[in-house]
């Protein structure tokens, strides 16, 4: 029995390293719906991501928006996600039980300090005193005056955010995954960060 477990080299740790470098694909591609994928149905961490999606797409419909502002909002959305984990490195894959921890060292932006409110403010406010006449003419068709605004507006608007997210300070953390079996799959089941 010793001499088979010595020929095995003990647990191949391969199959959870790639669990998580999945995760942070999925999560560079905001595809929020893979990440559920390769998650327990109980993770509240991507709970929260699937909010944050959810409250987006009430933004995405062209008919109250236009084409213009729901395509320059995409463009926002996937920068953000794109640019959120800017290099990870898996730090460690250790049993536990019968689960696995595996941590990963990462840089991040830090979204949390961005003021991005004022900044739209300052838009709105300045593009209502140069169109003031243009706006007025189309006062009596409400419709025809939002779609213009959003229009307008939205290059601006998401150009000014995306520059926010681009200047934003980059932080080093960990990321603790849990891993459990799930068959011959592993899933996470929950995502702790601490400061590196």
């Amino acid at each position: 029995m010793i001499m088979g477990v010595v020929a095995c080299g003990g647990t191949s740790t391969e199959k959870q390293e790639t669990v998580v470098k999945n995760f942070f694909d999925y999560l560079k591609a905001g595809d929020i719906e893979k990440i559920s994928t390769i998650c327990t149905d109980d993770n509240s961490d991507v709970d929260d991501l699937l909010s944050i999606m959810e409250s987006l797409e009430e933004y995405m419909d062209v008919e109250i928006y236009g084409q213009t502002f729901v395509d320059e909002a995409n463009k926002f959305v996937d920068h953000v996600f794109a640019n959120y984990v800017t290099s990870y490195e898996i730090n460690s894959v250790e049993a536990d039980g019968d689960n696995y921890l595996v941590i990963a060292d990462i840089k991040m932006k830090d979204y949390n300090n961005i003021d991005i409110d004022s900044d739209t403010t300052t838009i709105i406010d300045n593009y209502q005193q140069e169109h003031l006449d243009e706006l007025s003419e189309l006062a009596g068709d409400q419709q025809a005056m939002m779609e213009k605004v959003f229009d307008d507006l939205a290059p601006e608007i998401f150009g000014a955010m995306t520059k926010k997210i681009d200047e934003a300070e980059a932080i080093d953390t960990q990321l603790r995954f849990t891993l459990v079996p799930d068959g011959e799959n592993w899933l996470i089941s929950t995502i702790e960060q601490k400061e590196a």
